[in-house]
């Protein structure tokens, strides 16, 4: 039977779950020489990266892309946490923002395959696929 990346990731997430980060570090050293016995090296960056996931919906913790025209006031951010954190029923969002000179106007909030574009450039491109 095959394992795949995900059985790992799940494998290494119940393994340090709970542990204290000296026995954190024991695990993750056993986990790798394991993963280079078995060839399976080349599989480590999706293995930590199906992890990621698995710790981030364990611990309530959402990543969102915000791409806005220009820089936002510190009430503004805390606005659109709080509406991500209710949304997703999330304890953390970590907020990566990028300023985005085409944009124009509005904003952009990407949170996994939800994306919500209420740009101004978002708006427009709307309107012209409504009318074609």
């Amino acid at each position: 039977m095959r394992i795949t990346t995900s059985q790992y990731a799940q494998a290494l997430y119940e393994l340090t779950k709970d542990k204290p980060e000296n026995e954190v570090d024991i695990v993750i050293e056993k986990f790798v020489n394991d993963l280079k016995k078995n060839g399976l090296l080349g599989k480590a960056g999706e293995i930590i990266k199906k992890f990621t996931e698995i710790y981030n919906r364990e611990n309530g913790i959402v990543k969102a892309k915000i791409f806005v025209g220009r820089e936002l006031s510190e009430v503004n951010v805390e606005e659109i946490v709080k509406a991500i954190k209710e949304k997703y029923q999330a304890e953390e969002v970590e907020l990566k923002m990028t300023v985005d000179k085409e944009l124009k106007g509005g904003i952009k909030i990407i949170v996994g395959e939800d994306i919500l574009d209420n740009s101004i450039a978002g708006k427009l491109a709307k309107l012209r696929r409504a009318l074609v």
